[in-house]
């Protein structure tokens, strides 16, 4: 099942002519949990999971101003419905999401549970967030986080690809970007002709033990015609993880903690990039010139400096060009 399979699905619901009632699809004849698509008499999305009569559902009803759930024991139906139809595409992934941890479950008890775990898991995300409106460096350090991440899911695969979205930490304000097995990489991005980048704190190129660090450099020019807004990264973002079958809500927890979403990101648009080249340094090196928490006296703290990346060339690791 997939995203073009559910539009088709929707489609043919439509199509219905002189139904009253809710108008209901089978997800999948595939599926072993009756999971049914469908839309009420106002024409709003649900998803419906039937259950026989005798399965109890542990279910307090929640209705929020997008999405509600609810079950209804005289039917055996825990239903979710989408309120607010400028989420479709949101309320589609959430259904992908479930349907691909349950439709092998036999057991319908087992099936409910997960149905309502996943629908929590995701509410979060249909919430209205007023998040902090960004500034330009932020919105700049954004897109280049964005980037970085876009260039490690194109070389990933179904196995990797919810390992690679887990490793962004940079929305958790950890002290890397990204955090993997093997190394920690922190990304900055600046204009094509800055010749420094910014250190915020003296946790930024600390080197983790038994970690390799990475500095990568992303540099931009700014471009309003031919560029790219983080709104469009972060579509790419998600095109990306539909195709390998990755765990969306992985990604959305991380906007959520910062309350961005698909959403409200469209505001950026008024800002678009062009990635020029990225430049790889190993700033782990014992002679990488840095002020981190390992080499200054316990006395300095709240470190914020900018490094010359021109200067930083017998730490080169790798340079791309775009």
């Amino acid at each position: 099942m997939n995203k073009s399979e559910l539009n088709s699905k929707w489609k043919n619901i439509a199509s219905f002519k002189n139904k009253k009632g809710y108008k209901a699809l089978r997800i999948t004849a595939a599926s072993r949990p009756d999971l049914f698509l469908a839309t009420d008499e106002d024409g709003c999305r649900c998803l419906l999971l039937f259950l026989p009569k005798k399965v109890d559902v542990k279910l307090k009803g929640t209705d929020k101003n997008k999405l509600l759930i609810s079950f209804l024991p005289s039917k055996g139906i825990v239903l979710i419905k989408l309120k607010d139809f400028d989420f479709k595409d949101l309320f589609d992934d959430l259904i992908l999401s479930i349907y691909s941890k349950i439709n092998l479950i036999s057991e319908p008890i087992h099936a409910s549970e997960e149905f309502i775990k996943i629908f929590y898991k995701w509410s979060l995300f249909f919430e209205d967030n007023r998040a902090k409106k960004l500034g330009e460096e932020q919105i700049q350090g954004l897109f280049g986080e964005l980037f970085v991440l876009n260039e490690y899911l194109k070389k990933s695969s179904r196995p990797t690809i919810n390992p690679i979205l887990a490793s962004w930490k940079g929305l958790y304000d950890a002290a890397n970007d990204f955090e993997f097995d093997l190394k920690n990489v922190e990304v900055k991005t600046k204009k094509e002709s800055n010749l420094f980048v910014k250190i915020s704190s003296e946790y930024q190129l600390e080197k983790e033990l038994d970690k390799n660090l990475e500095l990568l450099v992303v540099s931009v020019k700014l471009d309003l015609i031919e560029g790219k807004s983080i709104h469009d990264m972060l579509l790419e973002t998600v095109k990306l993880v539909r195709a390998n079958l990755g765990d969306l809500s992985i990604l959305f927890l991380a906007l959520n903690q910062k309350g961005l979403t698909v959403e409200n990101l469209k505001q950026y648009n008024n800002h678009r990039f062009i990635v020029i080249k990225t430049e790889s340094f190993d700033a782990g090196n014992d002679d990488f010139p840095k002020l981190s928490i390992s080499n200054i006296v316990s006395e300095v703290s709240n470190l914020k400096y900018k490094l010359r990346v021109v200067k930083l060339d017998e730490f080169l690791i790798e340079v791309k060009k775009y």
